[in-house]
């Protein structure tokens, strides 16, 4: 059972829950300012991604693994697997959503506020909530409270907490902003991904921006599930690849906006 948590562990999660929360609501202020019907797509956009990626993948997710429970032996296999159910999903969400929206208001921003959405929601989600968690048990452990976090714990479960605690005191201090920087660039890919999206609902594009989309998003989720999977060793690396690889989706998806719309 440790005493303490090292300052700085607290200092960098606090730092990631700031990115996961502020960050969304920073972008979110500015677009709406930007446009009226903004912050009725960050909605839809949050929506469609609590439906797509949090109920209805899951539910795949649920069928499949009960069909075919070996597939978590395949580590390159599921993380593939995985990498693509999220893309089509997800992808898939984005489609219907700003087809929907994009039928009273066809703004470039409604594209910007609607990533805005489907990237801050994740944010709070996947990683905003479980920090703020870690963030309220290392406050107790160092305020002295450490022994109520597992009062009424015996056995094994109580033996499971105290090393779950311990694993937290002494994780480097760097891991834990490596969940808010991780956000921080996923929201830049679902803004990015949802612009290209928004050109192929207001037809800049035909309908192979909407593959284009699943692909990409495949791919950017790959390091993370690699890394999971065991199959890509430290974080590190696989945050820097998942920054590179956002950072080509960005790239492409300005290059096609800038593209001259065909008539």
């Amino acid at each position: 059972m440790p005493s303490s948590i090292p300052a700085l562990s607290f200092v960098f999660s606090l730092l990631s829950a700031l990115l996961c929360f502020g960050l969304p609501a920073g972008l979110g202020v500015w677009v709406c300012r930007r446009h009226k019907g903004a912050g009725h797509a960050i909605m839809i956009g949050a929506f469609c991604f609590i439906v797509g990626a949090m109920v209805l993948e899951q539910l795949l997710h649920s069928l499949v693994l009960g069909a075919v429970p070996n597939l978590r032996q395949n580590p390159l296999l599921y993380g593939l697997y995985g990498c693509l159910a999220a893309g089509l999903f997800e992808e898939t969400a984005r489609l219907l959503g700003l087809r929907a929206l994009c039928k009273r208001d066809a703004a470039p921003d409604i594209g910007l506020a609607y990533g805005v959405g489907h990237g801050g929601i994740e944010a709070v989600m996947i990683a905003g909530l479980g920090i703020v968690n870690n963030l309220m048990v290392m406050y107790m452990i160092n305020s002295g409270q450490g022994e109520s976090l597992v009062a009424g714990y015996t056995g094994d479960t109580l033996t499971l907490a105290q090393q779950q605690l311990t694993a937290m005191a002494e994780t480097p201090s760097p891991v834990y902003l490596a969940a808010g920087l991780e956000r921080a660039y996923a929201i830049a890919l679902h803004i990015a991904l949802s612009m290209l999206i928004w050109m192929v609902v207001t037809r800049r594009l035909p309908m192979w921006g909407y593959g284009l989309a699943i692909l990409l998003h495949a791919l950017t989720n790959l390091p993370a599930a690699l890394y999971q999977t065991g199959i890509l060793t430290g974080i590190w690396p696989t945050e820097l690849l998942g920054v590179l690889l956002t950072a080509g989706v960005v790239v492409l998806v300005v290059r096609l906006y800038r593209r001259p719309a065909k008539t």
